[in-house]
Parts: structure tokens; C-alpha cells; sequence
């Protein structure tokens, strides 16, 4: 059958919004909703006749104040906080009127929010919105059921306690909502067992309120007889949360830094580990870098929402790391976030990777930097890191250094970093001679191109093939003939310089990058020096010994070669000095790839390699 491309619109599935775009989305919905009923609903409520007449810069004070001491609730991947902003609500209820008082309390929250939190675009937008629904939403209620009478009777606080519960009950549905859209595993039961916990402090605040209204419209004195009771029931809750937040660290702790102590294996416990701080911190990656002894490569070791875990990788650059820890030596500042110190190092690595947020926590102990701890990326839009994650960072970040210090995880790394050394020289070196094999040669000779491309430094390529090696294979034996290719190899070597690099590609097949600047003439000088070497017959022991020639073609790099083009030429060189007589050395010329046309290709005429 065949489909019209309007057919196909029409079968394909929509393509999927983002987390970000769905989030978009809801704060527009909010804000939409909260909007239309602030510009139609909100400006025909009635006033209230309170007899207290505050100004309204007063009343955005008292809001930013009951905003700045909040209580924050964790919960998966955004946190939900609640203050005394339903106290200067509920008194706003019965005192102001309903427009003035929604702007104040937008105005006075934004203002902390900016200021205070260092909150700004998607989460900020959130905020605003949802508090401004829930402004919207507790006024009228309030007005509908109790008509804004100034305190006739217990109805009306019925009517303001249930504007508080309505107002409650928004914002724990808007933090609801915003986690579903994130795609948090959240569970439908989460949004009840989240009204249990904050609306009865909700409706305690709001009780104090009422008695503050109650209190202005009798005698506005004796409002400062409320100061002390409500701030002991804020410091209170705090105080119990605080003691909660501590208890379940404590366990979170236990559990994390036991995954270090009892594991046999170090890669998997730093595997879990990590997982188990990102999960913690509900953030999008956590990485621990930890360093070596003297001059040993550092490792890296993440976990990573969506990734694979990585442990114990070696790092090849490091200058992120040694910033932070060069900044953190410094300033004495060993755990930081982004957003908190002036000038840190930490505020620059985040704007580099694009991070919206991060922690770093240097590892020390006994003066010696061990490596740092670094998580970044708090999941969700509206939710960042806070000073209690911070100091949770501090406390991993110590429990991780003696665990390195006591030695036992240490001891695990050092083995497993050497096993990786010895897994990549194998990796990257011929079994047979230990000089590199070809994937090292062409990674060594691709970087020495790129550093020539910056600076005209360019290098040359010499291809070796030995004459005369299959006689003596035959001759004597397959262990003579690897053990002239050992000596070979030893000398060669021994004849190139420090900066050079001599390998075996196979059979034998050898090969040495000339670093640059080199010239024909310093070329010359290599080939004089391998030649010598080959005159020297190598002793195949029991009064035997054998004489080799080579065939050598050079090639150099130049900005019209690129690594393919280079080795081929050099291969050209080999075999025409191969096909030339053998023994003899080749200079790449343009002219070489002029073969007449009954000349086989050189590739199909040398032995296969091995």
C-alpha cells in the first residue's frame, strides 16, 4: 500500500513535549487560571470594614517576613514549603481588601524569592503562579461563605480557616502536579500524605491569625502580646522538622557510607554509593573523583540520571578538577553550592557544563587532598538545592575521606586502578615486544597531526618491513623468529628518540613516528641508525644466528595529509623501496603514485599481518 505523505501525518504520533515544555505548560495553565480570576472575580469582592488600617507596603513586609521563615518538606524530586504566610493571610482576610491583598502577598512572596532564594525564570514563574492561584481561590472563598463581616461570629472563622484549607490545598496540588510532570515515580497517595503533613500546621497558623484579626479589631496594642506565641510555634515546628530532617539523614547516612565499609568489591560500592547520594539529594548526577598516590592518573567514578554507572575511570583531563580544588585551597571553603560564595569556582563550572545547580565538597584528611565529591543537577524545574543538602554533602564528604584514610577502600582502588593499567597497556601494546601496537601508533600519530595543525610542528612516518624474516621463521622455528623480532624490536627502540614512537603492526610489520619538527635530513639519521642496528646479527642461541634486512619507506605530514593519507603514503614509499631491491630506504614523492598499470597493488602482494 502505498502512503500519501498526508496519510502519513496523519497515522504518525504526536511527537512528545519535554519535562521542561510539559512544565511550561502547567506554569501557563496557573498562571492563566490565577490571572482570570484576579482580573474578574477578585476586584468585586467586598472590603472587609477592619477596624486595623495598615499600609500596604506594611502588609508586602509582613508577607516577606512570614515567607522567610518557612519549613521545608522534601519530597522525591521537589521539596514543599510552608510558613507563616497563612497567618498574614488569614489577618489580610479580614483587614484588606481582596485585590491589595493578593498583590501584596505575590509582591512581598516574589520579593523573597528573588532575594532571599536566588530563584529566577521557570521556578520563579511557578511560585508566583501558584501562590497567586491560591491568593485567588482562599479570597474568594472566604468572602463567599462568611460575606467579609468583620468578625460577627464563629462562622467567619470557619469561613477563614476553610479559605486557608482551600489555600493549602492548591499549593499542595500544584507541587503535586509539577512533580507528575516531571515524571517523578510518585504515587497517587503521595498528595494526601502531603496535606497531612502541612495542613494541620497550616490551620494552626491560621488559628493564631484569626486571633490577630480578632485582636486588631478590639485593640491593635495588644497585637504585640501575639509575637511571642507565634514565634514559638513556628520555632517549634521548625524544630520538629529539623529533628525529622536529621533523623532520616542519619539513617541515609548509615546506609550510604555502609555500602563502603561492607562491600569486597570497590567498583560496585562506589557504583552504589553514588547512586544512592544522587538519590538522596534527588539530583542529576553525583561524581567522585578521587586521587592517586605521587603521579598516578586520578579516577572517576558517576552515577548519572539515565546513564550507565561509570567507576574508577581513569581521567585523561583534569582542569575542572584541579580548579575547583586549587579555588577551595585557597578560600578555605572546602563544600560550596553555586549561588551562595562570591566568585566561586564552582558558580563558573556550572555556567561551563550548563548546570542549573551544584554542590562540591573537597576530600581531605590530614592535610592531603583526596578528591572531591561533586552533585549536580537537581531534578525538577522548580525545586534547588538548600543549605540542609549542603551541609548532608559536608557529612558524606567526611565519611568518604576516612574511609580512604582508614585504608582499606583505598588499598581496593589502588588494585583496581593498577588492573586497569594493565588491562589498558595490554590493550595498547604488542604481547610479543611490549612497543605499542597499531591502535596506540595511530591515536599517537593522529594527536601529533592535530598539534602540528596549531602549530606547523610536523611529524613524519617511517614503515618497516624486514627482509629476510620468513627464511629464518622457516629455518629455525617459530620461537627464533619471535625472538629476532624481540631483539628487533629492543633495538629499534633504542634507536629513536624519547619523544618518538616505535611500534609493531603486525607480523613483520614496524613503524616509528618521527615527532616534529623533523626534516629529510633528521629522517636520514633515523634510517642511518636502524641500519646499524641491522647489521648487528642477532644470536638465535645454540651457535646459531641470524641477519636481517629492512625495507623502509618515510613519508612527513603537511597540511594537505591528513593520518590515512599519511600512513599511505609511508606504506607507498615501503613497498617501492621493497619492490626496488629491498634493503633500501624510500622518500614519499608524488611521482610514486604514478605505477604502471600491470604493477599489483601493494597491499595484495605483502604477507598478511598478524
Amino acid at each position: 500500500m502505498v502512503t500519501t505523505p498526508d496519510a502519513a501525518s496523519a497515522t504518525r504520533p504526536p511527537p512528545r513535549l519535554s519535562v521542561r515544555h510539559r512544565i511550561v505548560l502547567l506554569v501557563a495553565v496557573l498562571a492563566a487560571a490565577a490571572g482570570a480570576l484576579g482580573l474578574t472575580v477578585v476586584p468585586h469582592l467586598p472590603a472587609p470594614g477592619g477596624a486595623l488600617d495598615l499600609p500596604w507596603v506594611a502588609w508586602v513586609a509582613a508577607f516577606a517576613i512570614s515567607e522567610v521563615l518557612v519549613v521545608h518538606v522534601q519530597l522525591q524530586r521537589d521539596s514543599h514549603s510552608f510558613s507563616l504566610t497563612d497567618l498574614v493571610l488569614v489577618a489580610g482576610l479580614y483587614l484588606l481588601q481582596p485585590a491589595a491583598l493578593i498583590t501584596a502577598q505575590v509582591a512581598g512572596v516574589g520579593l523573597v524569592l528573588v532575594l532571599h532564594r536566588r530563584q529566577f525564570g521557570l521556578k520563579l514563574a511557578f511560585n508566583v503562579a501558584q501562590y497567586s492561584l491560591a491568593g485567588c481561590l482562599a479570597t474568594i472563598v472566604f468572602t463567599t461563605l462568611g460575606r467579609a463581616t468583620a468578625l460577627p461570629g464563629a462562622w467567619d472563622w470557619v469561613a477563614a480557616l476553610a479559605a486557608v484549607a482551600v489555600s493549602t490545598l492548591t499549593a499542595c496540588a500544584c507541587i503535586y502536579a509539577v512533580m507528575r510532570v516531571s515524571e517523578a515515580s510518585l504515587g497517587f497517595g503521595e498528595l494526601p500524605r502531603m496535606l497531612a503533613l502541612s495542613l494541620p500546621f497550616a490551620l494552626g497558623v491560621a488559628a493564631v491569625g484569626l486571633l490577630a484579626a480578632n485582636t486588631a479589631a478590639q485593640n491593635p496594642a495588644s497585637l504585640v502580646l501575639l509575637a511571642l506565641p507565634s514565634g514559638l510555634l513556628i520555632a517549634a515546628y521548625r524544630a520538629y522538622a529539623k529533628a525529622r530532617e536529621q533523623q532520616n539523614n542519619l539513617q541515609l547516612l548509615h546506609e550510604i557510607t555502609s555500602l563502603l565499609y561492607n562491600s569486597n568489591d570497590a567498583p560496585t560500592a562506589l557504583t552504589d554509593f553514588l547512586t544512592a547520594v544522587r538519590g538522596a539529594f534527588r539530583a542529576e548526577s553525583a561524581e567522585l573523583v578521587l586521587f592517586g598516590e605521587k603521579d598516578d592518573a586520578p579516577t572517576l567514578s558517576r552515577s548519572r540520571d539515565g546513564e550507565k554507572p561509570i567507576a574508577l575511570q581513569l581521567m585523561e583531563r583534569t582542569e575542572d578538577v584541579d580548579r575547583l580544588v586549587e579555588w577551595a585551597g585557597e578560600t578555605g571553603v572546602l563544600t560550596v553550592r553555586t549561588g551562595t560564595v562570591r566568585d566561586a569556582e564552582l558558580d563558573r563550572y556550572a555556567a561551563r557544563h550548563a548546570l542549573k545547580d551544584a554542590m562540591v565538597s573537597v576530600l581531605t584528611t590530614e592535610g592531603r587532598v583526596q578528591g572531591l565529591l561533586l552533585v549536580t543537577g537537581r531534578l525538577g524545574d522548580v525545586g534547588t538545592f538548600a543549605a540542609s543538602d549542603l551541609a548532608l554533602l559536608g557529612t558524606f564528604a567526611r565519611h568518604v575521606a576516612t574511609s580512604l584514610d582508614r585504608g582499606r577502600l583505598e588499598t581496593d582502588l589502588r588494585r583496581v586502578i593498577e588492573l586497569q593499567e594493565e588491562l589498558r597497556h595490554a590493550a595498547m601494546h604488542d604481547p610479543l615486544t611490549e612497543l605499542p601496537n597499531r591502535t596506540l601508533f595511530l591515536d599517537r600519530t593522529q594527536h601529533e597531526l592535530h598539534l602540528a595543525g596549531r602549530n606547523g610542528q610536523w611529524p613524519a612516518v617511517l614503515y618497516i618491513d624486514l627482509d629476510g624474516f620468513k627464511p629464518v621463521n622457516d629455518t629455525y622455528g617459530h620461537q627464533a623468529g619471535d625472538l629476532l623480532l624481540k631483539v628487533f624490536a629492543e633495538r629499534l627502540h633504542e634507536c629513536v628518540r624519547t619523544a618518538d614512537t616505535a611500534a609493531r603492526l603486525g607480523g613483520d610489520e614496524f613503524a616509528v613516528l618521527l615527532h616534529g619538527p623533523i626534516d629529510r635530513e633528521g629522517a636520514e639519521t633515523a634510517l642511518a641508525r636502524i641500519r646499524t642496528a641491522l647489521d648487528v646479527p642477532v644470536d638465535l642461541g645454540a651457535g646459531r644466528t641470524a641477519k636481517v634486512g629492512a625495507s623502509m619507506g618515510v613519508a612527513f605530514g603537511g597540511a594537505d595529509v591528513d593520518i590515512d593519507g599519511l600512513i599511505r603514503r609511508a606504506d607507498l614509499a615501503m613497498y617501492t623501496a621493497k619492490r626496488n631491491g629491498r634493503g633500501i630506504s624510500v622518500f614519499y614523492d608524488p611521482a610514486l603514485e604514478e605505477e604502471p598499470a600491470d604493477t599489483p597493488d601493494p597491499a595484495s602482494t605483502r604477507p598478511p599481518r598478524h
